[in-house]
């Protein structure tokens, strides 16, 4: 009611004075929205278009994807940060491991999953179509296309080569290969769409399938059903169907650092080059020619060579050059801009620049604690988007093609696909204090030694053999393990640098077993 007799009493001035009526309305409609809503003198001329995201995507990504390209090849910083988010969430590979259960969903089958494992690492050494990457390379080179143009595309094939271990293998595709040229997005009444290659059913938005050009096929384009494409993406809206390099926020602020720092170091250069300054009350000698010339070439000796002395004439003075090139504030302005490129990419500062001045244990400690939360979500997505796929591949060929016996695998694949997935990880700080909490948390119940295991990237079940296998060593040897390791006291357990001491001051003894 209100609302609406604020509206009769604003038509009711603008019929007396459609000005004085203007403002009231301007004024009531700035007092109902949020502040980021306002219009004045400020953001009158702040008016961004709001468009879709795939037409946002489909008329920038063209420009978009060369020009990353260009500064991760160029840019140091660039190439860096692509780097760091390759090597921290992918790193040698995100290794897996079958966890299948035995039919009571009880206890690992341990038997079950070396085979499935055994068959996978043996596929994984020709998972490439074209036999030049290991699978875990496939990963690596899909994480970068990931961050340089923002989504990766791997296409499924059966080559039936008697060489190979299954005929299932893996293609990596340039995302440029997807065409535009079948794009029909502006028919809306059609069953399917296709939108920047990407075949779609209108009514829920299922893909069903993409379109590429032949590289070599001057530009036929080969229509591929879905089910053999596997497209990774970080979606960011709904409804989308292509992805978005994370570093297209710093493209333009890369490209001005770029250029910023080349034409600093240029000017330092031309500035370097400038050594003296000759100042003269006779300026008509010099330009008459009578300066000093080289014997040899008649030139005017114009540079200062090493250990030479030159003569001046009367009047003549030499000042010598100073180089302020760069700046005072060059250092911080480029610290500044990378701090800037750390917050867009994800990579913390430290990493990015590799400047590791005036850390300590806490900054750092902070720093690798908010990175290693950022990578636990980046890593998963991988996973999802590049590992099940790729591994519900696999086991449907294996059993296909008689690798692996998985009895009724077909009725309930995801019992088989059950899987663990071991990201890197980071390495201890500061080993011998975050040992002690580690073990305090233990302790406690509040974590348990595998977790603390994987988060070094580590393969429990393997350090664990590995330790049985050492102990078992030890023995055929006649070492007593657990003698050697009691040997050591508390106070040096607690010091590292005194276990090293320890050991090159005085030589450990070996305690052998007495035998009976």
């Amino acid at each position: 009611m209100l609302t609406a007799l604020g509206r009769g009493i604003d038509a009711l001035v603008t019929a007396f004075s459609p000005a004085w009526g203007l403002r009231r309305r301007l004024y009531r409609e700035r007092s109902a929205t949020y502040a980021a809503a306002q219009t004045h003198r400020l953001t009158g001329d702040w008016a961004p278009v709001d468009s879709t995201v795939n037409d946002i995507i489909r008329a920038s990504n063209a420009l978009i994807r060369p020009r990353i390209r260009q500064l991760v090849r160029d840019f140091p910083y660039f190439a860096r940060a692509v780097d760091a988010a390759v090597d921290f969430t992918v790193g040698p590979g995100i290794t897996y491991q079958a966890r299948v259960r035995d039919s009571s969903g009880g206890a690992l089958d341990r038997a079950l999953n070396q085979r499935i494992e055994d068959a996978f690492h043996f596929w994984a050494d020709e998972a490439d179509a074209a036999k030049k990457l290991h699978y875990y390379e496939i990963m690596q080179l899909a994480k970068r296309q990931d961050m340089e143009c923002g989504e990766f595309i791997l296409v499924t094939t059966d080559l039936y080569d008697r060489g190979r271990y299954l005929p299932f293998a893996l293609q990596i595709y340039e995302p440029d290969w997807l065409t535009t040229a079948n794009d029909t997005v502006s028919v809306t009444d059609a069953a399917n769409a296709v939108d920047q290659g990407i075949e779609y059913r209108t009514a829920t938005g299922e893909v069903v399938a993409y379109h590429f050009t032949d590289p070599d096929g001057w530009g036929k384009s080969v229509r591929i059903p879905a089910k053999r494409v596997i497209h990774g993406f970080r979606a960011l809206r709904p409804g989308q169907l292509r992805g978005v390099s994370p570093l297209v926020a710093a493209v333009l602020m890369a490209h001005d650092m770029h250029d910023y720092i080349d034409a600093e170091i240029d000017a330092a250069k031309m500035a370097a080059k400038r050594l003296a300054v000759v100042t003269s009350d006779d300026p008509y000698a010099r330009q008459a020619g009578l300066a000093e010339t080289d014997a040899d070439t008649g030139a005017k000796i114009e540079e200062m060579e090493n250990a030479i002395i030159e003569y001046l004439r009367p009047g003549e003075d030499i000042t010598i050059a100073t180089n302020p090139r760069p700046g005072d504030n060059f250092g911080n302005t480029v610290r500044f801009l990378v701090n800037m490129l750390s917050v867009v990419s994800g990579i913390p500062y430290e990493i990015l620049s590799a400047d590791y001045r005036g850390l300590n244990y806490s900054t750092s400690r902070t720093a690798r604690n908010d990175f290693a939360v950022q990578l636990r979500g980046v890593a998963a997505r991988h996973v999802r988007h590049f590992g099940m796929p790729t591994l519900n591949g696999f086991l449907g060929a294996a059993v296909t093609y008689g690798r692996l016996d998985l009895p009724n695998y077909f009725v309930n694949p995801s019992f088989y696909a059950r899987a663990s997935w071991q990201p890197p990880g980071m390495e201890s700080i500061d080993p011998l204090r975050e040992t002690k909490a580690r073990i305090s948390e233990v302790t406690a119940l509040l974590r348990s030694p595998q977790e603390i295991i994987r988060a070094r990237g580590g393969d429990p079940e393997r350090v664990l053999q590995e330790i049985a296998d050492f102990k078992a060593w030890a023995d055929d040897q006649g070492l007593d393990f657990q003698a050697l390791i009691d040997s050591v006291g508390t106070g040096v357990k607690n010091n590292p640098a005194a276990v090293a001491q320890q050991r090159t001051g005085r030589n450990l003894k070996v305690i052998r077993r007495e035998t009976q």
